[in-house]
């Protein structure tokens, strides 16, 4: 199969799109496929230019970039740079069998290819990846203008969070029926055998007996990491001596977090250790016990389904998009609100049968997150953009 996928967030950017579409990608060529994306990412800040290159995974890496107040990468000829790519395939005897294309809110490449990229007649299925929140009633808006929602496109998104803005959207224009086959949920992979780690038993570790809680997330308002914090430290003072928590993560609260966590007394308890690459993140999940995940708008959520295949127990707001994917009670306490939240961790300081056998279940669970699962999920909605066309 010849996949295009478009995305105007790509590496060496660092983000939740960038990531899952280069990993996406690299699955796809593993899996046999002939795979490329076109991005308006540079390949390096201060680039520009049109380049196409073959990274080390196999796909083809096509860049359409300029030089952009902010380094924003936009290009304001995308959309002409994107159409001439796939006619310039098609002349090559390589016509794509899908073009995927990405979005968050904001995506100017994507958004403007979209109509014309289905008017080349080609299979075009689109992913959202963010939480619209306020801006449905912009893309609403539009969709009076424009009637997007009707064109020939397999709409898609992350999680069902991020899915049901598309679905009313589409079901007014077209019908519940309607919508529920344009509009699919395609969660993001995880590399499940690379999490599942060795463990290191409570009252083996350099931490003590105490239950480790962690966490891995961008100190940002969005994250809640703040209100996290609150919520560690409350459950502290209702199971003390039996909680000991390790924040990674950078971002621009990260100060503001660990002069809280000084002006409070906590330093002995909760460690902030700043941005950890992956395999760092992995040791700190050999000695850990839970994991927390504590915004609301977070579309998918993959740092806790990653802690999940580690082996660890998740504690979650109810309202997220990592939640959809966890059951509370077997692999998970999911929780309405904040105090809950306290509650919760406190509940698995002082309960260690319901926490090990949370533990026991995530190690050895089949999760829907694994790429095989997610591989198979994309290429049937590949086949419905392409019933779509004829």
């Amino acid at each position: 199969m010849r996949i295009v996928h478009v995305s105007d967030s790509y590496l060496p950017l660092l983000g939740g799109i960038e990531t899952q579409v280069a990993r996406l990608a690299r699955r796809q060529a593993e899996a046999g496929h002939d795979v490329e994306v076109i991005t308006t990412t540079p390949a390096a800040p201060g680039e520009h230019g049109i380049t196409s290159a073959t990274d080390e995974d196999g796909v083809v890496v096509h860049r359409v970039a300029a030089r952009v107040p902010g380094r924003f990468p936009v290009h304001p000829r995308s959309t002409a740079h994107v159409l001439a790519r796939l006619r310039d395939l098609e002349v090559d005897g390589r016509r794509p069998d899908a073009v995927h294309l990405h979005m968050g809110v904001l995506a100017p490449t994507v958004e403007l290819a979209l109509r014309p990229v289905s008017r080349l007649g080609l299979p075009s299925l689109l992913t959202v990846h963010s939480v619209w929140g306020g801006w449905e009633r912009a893309f609403a808006a539009l969709d009076r203008a424009t009637g997007w929602s009707a064109w020939p496109v397999q709409w898609s998104a992350v999680s069902e969070l991020t899915a049901a803005p598309l679905r009313r959207l589409v079901g007014r224009r077209l019908g519940a029926d309607a919508a529920a086959r344009r509009v699919s949920v395609l969660g993001n992979g995880i590399d499940v055998e690379a999490w599942r780690l060795p463990r290191v038993e409570r009252g083996e570790r350099a931490e003590g007996h105490e239950v480790h809680v962690v966490s891995a997330t961008r100190f940002a308002p969005r994250k809640r990491v703040l209100p996290m914090l609150e919520a560690i430290a409350a459950a502290v003072e209702k199971a003390p001596g039996r909680l000991v928590a390790t924040i990674g993560g950078d971002g621009p609260q990260l100060a503001e977090a660990r002069r809280w966590v000084r002006e409070r007394g906590l330093t002995d308890v909760v460690r902030l250790v700043g941005r950890l690459t992956p395999t760092e993140l992995k040791r700190l999940y050999v000695r850990a016990d839970v994991f927390v995940a504590p915004a609301v708008q977070d579309a998918f959520g993959i740092a806790a389904l990653e802690a999940q295949a580690a082996g660890l127990a998740v504690v979650s707001r109810s309202q997220s998009g990592v939640a959809e994917r966890l059951v509370d009670g077997r692999d998970a306490l999911l929780v309405d609100d904040d105090a809950a939240l306290a509650d919760a961790l406190a509940r698995l300081a002082d309960d260690p049968a319901l926490l090990d056998a949370m533990i026991a279940h995530n190690r050895g669970a089949e999760l829907a997150t694994s790429w095989p699962r997610v591989l198979a999920d994309v290429e049937r909605a590949y086949e419905r953009a392409a019933s779509l066309v004829g």
